[in-house]
């Protein structure tokens, strides 16, 4: 009982002195109380009235009457007080006059924009929001953040003004973006460390699309902070998007087939029929239809041929429905004259016999360019950046001193995002140059073999030659019937040991010893040589199976697709931009044609250009002179096309890793208020006291 009578507070507690006018219906029963009274010569009928009144059932009557006014006025004052039952609002709040302070989050994710009957999500999340803000009370500390790929705070900390937060809550639009609902949760409560007394809450408004909820770590939520689940939007949406852009291969050349692949989500429970359109700028459009099922996705390619270098851009797309960003996928797609290879040597140049030379002739062996299918490209390690590699299909090393750790840093993360490396090593700084890529990948780089020591044979007039070959590999299945690969000499090589379980074994010298083996960094590949194309540590460059040796290994590691230059809202983009020199006049536009502020660093291969966060999708440009020279498609993340959302059942099962205390809530305005100030109990006392009143009427009648 004693925890009943805890669980409610009343609003008008001054009407606690209308206790008093519970003895007026006492005094009533006293000053109406019935007395004998003599009668003279009374008649009959008098006297069997004075009888009636003298019964037991009168006497009933009056102590029911007077019970059933005294609670009749005892409501009545219970409604002035306006009680409000908060079990369940505030369960674990033992005073819930305490101040408050209190940290909004506000899903502004692309999800919410999804529009049924005209009204979204989002628009319903800042009603709630004001809502909120609406209960606050003097002394009460409040703040607002946005949750979306990285969380931003209306105030540096809870303020006990509410005005700049409800400015805020005005003027806040809805992103673009994926949340990331683990920043902006720590964000919280990073803030309510730092208050020491009071009551904590942390209100989470959203449509907790599953795909943004489901991996919330709320362990570190602790003990008295309170967690509010707020759902705003409908339970049942229906959403088609494109999902994906795959271009195959990502950096084609002119003439060659090019492949475009794109994905279309049915998140649905109906089946549906979609046109797909994909539209060039420069005018080209093309068309399929397709048929989808429930909650299914289907994939859709156009093939074609570019007849000219450049930039292109264009864009997939659907008709529109109730989320209407993600029925667009753009793409920037850059056709060039041939295959671009990057050689990263510090060999000297004049020599013929450096392994450098002899890559270039392999790569381009014609002496007229126009019929060569790949161009090769040198810098020195020294000048290994991320702007270097970005035009680069494939680099191969050799012959390199030793690299910097931030040189090993952009090579791994070229690997990362799906190019791929050859590197020929026999010594020198090799070994450590392995090391160092293995150390900064922290543990994406892993070797398929551990170099034990180093073999130097050309002193003592001896060689070794290769034993064992995989043919069934695509790179060396041409050599199958050649007889050229036994005869190759190899004079300085590393003595390996064999990693089980790791990379893929190719080929192997008489010794034992691995000479090539392939492994993978992320999407990207590492073909790994044991020898090198100098003359000085083999004969490799005298045969005539060199070149087109070459040529399959760029065939085989020239990127079918890529993670490159894949860019969704919220990231900071950059692209490789050639041609531009110190005196180039750079301009960077938005997708809307507005000049954003940009930057540039220059470097032998052109310039890397870096846009600031993308706020938007769609095509961001470099111009040069006021002609375009550079295009990269920012889209929304495939994760806001799934509005499938957790029940509130779900979410405080998801919670329950936390120790606050938790509390869903509907998303209806009773409910929600409900949730933040309790249950008003005055209508259900209000009807009692007409009830009662009632019933002291039928008493009255029926006992006259």
């Amino acid at each position: 009982m004693g925890l009943l009578v805890a669980a409610i507070i009343f609003g008008n507690p001054a009407f606690w002195l209308g206790l008093l006018a519970l003895g007026i219906p006492l005094v009533i029963h006293l000053l109406t109380r019935r007395t004998p009274k003599k009668m003279i010569f009374p008649t009959l009928q008098f006297l069997r009235k004075a009888m009636a009144r003298k019964s037991n059932l009168y006497r009933i009557r009056h102590w029911l009457l007077l019970l059933l006014r005294t609670a009749l006025v005892l409501f009545v004052l219970l409604v002035f007080l306006k009680p409000v039952w908060t079990q369940g609002a505030r369960r674990s709040v033992t005073d819930p006059e305490a101040v408050r302070t209190q940290v909004i989050l506000l899903d502004a994710s692309a999800s919410m924009g999804y529009a049924s009957a005209g009204v979204t999500p989002f628009a319903q999340a800042k009603v709630a929001v004001g809502k909120i803000l609406a209960q606050h009370r003097p002394g009460d500390r409040i703040n607002l953040i946005r949750m979306g790929r990285r969380p931003r705070s209306c105030l540096d900390e809870p303020s006990d003004t509410v005005f700049f937060v409800r400015k805020d809550l005005q003027t806040m639009v809805l992103s673009e973006e994926h949340a990331q609902i683990n920043a902006a949760l720590a964000e919280a409560l990073q803030q309510l460390e730092r208050i020491s007394e009071g009551r904590k809450q942390i209100f989470l408004v959203s449509d907790f699309q599953r795909t943004n909820w489901s991996a919330v770590d709320f362990k570190a939520v602790g003990e008295g902070v309170e967690l509010f689940f707020i759902p705003a939007g409908t339970e049942t949406t229906v959403n088609r998007a494109v999902t994906d852009i795959t271009i195959r291969p990502s950096r084609p050349t002119v003439g060659e087939t090019v492949e475009i692949v794109c994905k279309v989500a049915n998140y649905g429970d109906q089946a549906c029929h979609l046109p797909l359109e994909l539209t060039f700028r420069e005018g080209a459009t093309f068309r399929k239809e397709l048929d989808l099922k429930p909650h299914s996705t289907v994939s859709a390619s156009f093939t074609m041929r570019f007849h000219d270098s450049g930039q292109f851009e264009g864009e997939l797309s659907i008709p529109d429905d109730g989320l209407a960003i993600d029925n667009t996928r753009f793409l920037a797609l850059t056709v060039a004259e041939k295959v671009h290879i990057l050689v990263v040597s510090d060999a000297p140049g004049p020599p013929a016999t450096t392994g450098r030379r002899l890559l270039e002739r392999a790569i381009n062996p014609f002496v007229r360019a126009q019929q060569a299918t790949a161009v090769a490209s040198v810098i020195p390690s020294a000048e290994l950046t991320s702007a270097a590699l970005s035009q680069a299909q494939v680099v191969m090393l050799s012959e390199v001193n030793e690299l910097s750790k931030r040189a090993a840093e952009v090579l791994v993360t070229y690997l990362g995002e799906g190019g791929s490396v050859v590197y020929f090593h026999v010594g020198g700084a090799d070994a450590q140059n392995l090391n160092r890529l293995a150390a900064v990948s922290e543990g994406a780089f892993v070797l398929p073999f551990k170099l034990t020591g180093q073999v130097e044979l050309r002193s003592r007039d001896r060689f070794a030659t290769l034993a064992q070959a995989n043919f069934d590999h695509r790179m060396l299945a041409r050599f199958r019937e050649s007889s050229e690969l036994a005869d190759l000499r190899f004079y300085r090589f590393f003595s390996t040991e064999r990693i089980e379980h790791q990379g893929q074994v190719l080929m192997r010298f008489d010794d034992g010893n691995i000479a090539m083996a392939e492994t993978t960094v992320g999407p990207g590949t590492l073909l790994l040589c044991n020898f090198s194309c100098s003359l000085e540590h083999s004969d490799l460059a005298k045969h005539t199976l060199f070149v087109p040796l070459v040529h399959e290994m760029i065939k085989h590691l020239r990127p079918s697709a890529g993670t490159r230059d894949a860019f969704v809202v919220g990231d900071a983009c950059y692209m490789t931009v050639a041609g531009i020199t110190a005196e180039s006049e750079l301009v960077f536009h938005d997708p809307a044609g507005r000049v954003v502020q940009g930057s540039a660093d220059l470097g032998s291969q052109g310039a890397a250009c870096f846009f600031p966060q993308a706020q938007t999708c769609g095509l961001y440009r470099v111009l040069v002179n006021d002609e375009v020279a550079g295009a990269l498609a920012v889209n929304v993340d495939p994760l806001e096309s799934n509005l499938d959302r957790l029940e509130l059942s779900q979410l405080a099962e998801l919670a329950r890793a936390s120790q606050g205390e938790t509390v869903t809530v509907a998303g209806r305005q009773a409910s929600l208020e409900q949730a933040l100030a309790g249950k008003p109990l005055w209508p259900v006392l209000l009807m009692i006291a007409i009830g009662l009143l009632c019933t002291e009427q039928l008493v009255v009648t029926a006992c006259r």
